[in-house]
């Protein structure tokens, strides 16, 4: 189009109806990549506002997952995931003898 518009005599360059056409695309394009490039920007800050409601969360979170995975130091059972962890005390449950002394 550039190449066009550059090899184009001034005189025949409004006689062109192509490259006129082409400019018009060429213009509506623009203009579409302009109403998204704001659109983007507002979605931009709603997700940034959506995620500092997150953030306390996020780091209690994370706080918590490094110290269960500290926790194999007191006792290698505790290396397993959770549900690994819960399924293996069901067992022990279901498999331990009942006993009427509560202590």
């Amino acid at each position: 189009m550039l190449h066009k518009l550059v090899s184009a005599d001034s005189d025949t360059i409004l006689e062109n109806v192509a490259l006129i056409e082409q400019l018009e695309v060429t213009k509506e394009t623009s203009n579409v990549i302009q109403e998204k490039q704001v659109q983007a920007k507002v979605t931009e800050k709603e997700i940034n506002e959506s995620r500092e409601w997150y953030r306390p969360v996020a780091a209690e979170g994370a706080m918590l997952y490094f110290l269960l995975i500290q926790l194999w130091i007191i006792d290698h059972m505790y290396q397993y995931s959770l549900e690994s962890f819960q399924n293996f005390f069901f067992k022990a449950i279901e498999k331990t003898e009942e006993n009427e002394d509560y202590e």
